[in-house]
C-alpha cells in the first residue's frame, strides 16, 4: 500500500511538472534558489548567534569599550545589501526583511561585545525609550527592538504622512508598499546621530575602517570586506556577481573621473589666485 501511494505521489508530481510551461518551470527554479541564497545569508548574518559563530564572542564581561562597540556595529550594518538594489540586482523587497534582521543582529552583536557598565547603561535607556514611545518597560526575555510589524506601520503611515504634507497625491496600494519596503532597507543602514555625536569622535568615520581595534582581535577592515563579498558570493547568481564586478569597475572609473576633474578645478584655480597675488605686489 505504502508504495502504492508513493507511486501515486511520485505520478501526479511528474504530471504538475508537465503542466509548467519551460518558462514557469524556470522562473519557479530561479525563485527556489534565490530563497536558499537568502536562507544561507540568514544563518551567516542574520542573527546574533550567526554572527558571533562568524565573528567570534568577547568574554562575559565584554572586551569592547563604548567607542569600539559604536564602531563595530556600523561596520557590521548592511550598507551591502543597499548596494545590490542600488546596481538593480536584488528587488527590494527580498533585501528590506534581511537588512531588518541583520540590523537587529548587528545590534545585539555589538552589544554582547561591550564592557559590562556600557551594556547596563544601554539596559537603562532602552527602558527609557520603550516607557517613553510604548508605555511600558521591556520585559526580561524580549527585545528592545521594533517587530517587522511595528516597523512596518511606522513607516508607511510616516511616508503618508510626507505625501500629505507635500501636496502630492495619494500612493496607491503598490507604490506606497514599495516605497514602505525602500525606506526599511534604508533606515536599517543608517544610525541615530545623536547617538553617534555621544560615542564617535569627529574623525572616528576614517577609524570605522581601522584594521584593528587596540587591544582585541578583531579586525573592522577585514569584517567590512568579509560582508561584501559574502553578500555577492552568497545572494547572488554567478551571472549577477559577474554584473556586480562590472557596476563596481565603472562607478569606480566613475569616480576617478570626477576627482580629476576635481584636481584639475582646484590646480586651476590655485593658479589664478597665485595669478592675482602677483598681480597685487606688483602694484
Amino acid at each position: 500500500t505504502n508504495n502504492n501511494n508513493n507511486r501515486g505521489q511520485q505520478q501526479r508530481r511528474r504530471q504538475r511538472r508537465q503542466k509548467l510551461s519551460r518558462r514557469d518551470r524556470k522562473k519557479r527554479l530561479d525563485e527556489l534558489q534565490q530563497q536558499r541564497r537568502r536562507n544561507r545569508w540568514m544563518k551567516r548574518y542574520g542573527t546574533v548567534e550567526a554572527l558571533q559563530q562568524t565573528f567570534g564572542t568577547g568574554p562575559p564581561w565584554g572586551d569592547l569599550t563604548p567607542t569600539q562597540t559604536r564602531s563595530l556595529y556600523h561596520t557590521l550594518l548592511p550598507r551591502s545589501l543597499l548596494a545590490l538594489n542600488e546596481m538593480g540586482l536584488v528587488k527590494v523587497e527580498d533585501l528590506a526583511p534581511l537588512a531588518y534582521e541583520a540590523r537587529i543582529a548587528a545590534k545585539n552583536y555589538a552589544r554582547s561585545r561591550c564592557v559590562w557598565t556600557g551594556r547596563v547603561g544601554v539596559f537603562l535607556f532602552d527602558q527609557y525609550r520603550s516607557l517613553r514611545d510604548k508605555g511600558r518597560l521591556v520585559q526580561p526575555g524580549t527585545s528592545s527592538s521594533m517587530s517587522w510589524e511595528e516597523i512596518w506601520a511606522k513607516y508607511e503611515s510616516q511616508i503618508v504622512q510626507e505625501q500629505q504634507e507635500q501636496g502630492k497625491e495619494e500612493l496607491d496600494e503598490d507604490e506606497l508598499m514599495m516605497q514602505t519596503y525602500m525606506r526599511i532597507l534604508e533606515k536599517s543602514c543608517s544610525t541615530n546621530e545623536a547617538v553617534d555625536n555621544l560615542f564617535l569622535k569627529d574623525n572616528d568615520e576614517d577609524d570605522e575602517n581601522e584594521d584593528d581595534i587596540d587591544g582585541v582581535d578583531i579586525s573592522l577592515a577585514s569584517i567590512a570586506s568579509q560582508l561584501e563579498q559574502d553578500v555577492r558570493a552568497i545572494l547572488l547568481s554567478p551571472s549577477e556577481i559577474t554584473k556586480a564586478e562590472k557596476t563596481r569597475k565603472k562607478l569606480e572609473r566613475k569616480q576617478m573621473k570626477e576627482r580629476e576633474r576635481e584636481e584639475k578645478m582646484r590646480r586651476k584655480a590655485d593658479r589664478k589666485e597665485e595669478k592675482r597675488k602677483r598681480k597685487w605686489r606688483l602694484r
